[in-house]
């Protein structure tokens, strides 16, 4: 692919584009973006390798990577200034919630290859995690590209279209649960008498190191939670109180919910 142009310059769209600007397997594609909101553009086609275009009538039509980082409502309006005009040697990758590969090539009428990505807003600090399916037409190199482009912004895997929409109800909603676990446990922290910043920076790292256990050794978290959890001593008495509270029940409702309002979004 000769060039790679994002659409949508929000948090996950300016993510993407610091990664790709720092990926060693990307440094000879050019790099385009645009956005509706000339500010966001400004401040970011500063660097030598990124052009701003003026509107959607400029995107490469051929040979390119075109990545959607718009909401999903307003895929109608960025449809009705490139449908038709992507050929098939394009690729064009979609992080939209819901909406299933088939329905953004229609959207675009493109018979070309298409990704649909779940990134999460970690991309920020080259940390999220992503999942990605691919259309039938989509080549073996056109997955390595998109592979490559999601790994610089942290970690990617492949899955089936069928999970896409829980995919967003876990991992692509999922930082906002753990930012509400930190807080809560900071609160916890404050109410025993802890000073603000202490607690927070106490619980943050907690939350972090005990991620990193989990990643770092490969043991499922019930075992690594049994092994801090001694008879008769505090850790025991939170975790029951949790789970008379029914914390488990509220998290797996959470990514349900989540789940159907992706759903939802597609049929939208």
């Amino acid at each position: 692919m000769e060039n790679i142009t994002i659409v949508g310059l929000g948090n996950m769209g300016s993510a993407l584009l610091r990664g790709l600007l720092k990926s060693p397997g990307l440094t000879k594609q050019g790099l385009a973006i645009y956005d509706v909101d000339p500010q966001r553009m400004s401040s970011l086609a500063e660097h030598s390798r990124v052009t701003g275009l003026g509107s959607l009538s400029e995107v490469q039509c051929e040979n390119n990577v075109v990545i959607l980082c718009i909401k999903p409502q307003d895929l109608h309006g960025v449809a009705a200034g490139l449908k038709g005009r992507l050929k098939p040697s394009c690729l064009l990758i979609s992080i939209l919630a819901g909406k299933k590969t088939e329905s953004v090539a229609t959207e675009l009428a493109f018979t070309g290859a298409v990704v649909r990505a779940m990134p999460n807003i970690a991309a920020v600090i080259a940390q999220a995690a992503t999942a990605m399916v691919a259309n039938s037409v989509c080549s073996a190199e056109q997955r390595d590209i998109a592979e490559m482009i999601f790994k610089g912004v942290g970690e990617a895997f492949w899955t089936k279209e069928s999970l896409m929409d829980a995919v967003t109800g876990l991992s692509g909603s999922g930082p906002a649960y753990i930012y509400m676990v930190i807080e809560a446990l900071a609160d916890g922290g404050l109410k025993m008498g802890m000073p603000r910043e202490l607690s927070l920076k106490l619980a943050t790292q907690t939350v972090l190191g005990a991620a990193a256990m989990v990643k770092e050794t490969g043991l499922h978290p019930a075992i690594l939670k049994d092994q801090v959890t001694t008879p008769a001593g505090t850790t025991i008495s939170a975790l029951h109180e949790l789970e008379e509270r029914g914390l488990r029940s509220m998290f797996v409702n959470a990514v349900e919910k989540a789940t159907n309002r992706s759903v939802e979004l597609g049929r939208d």
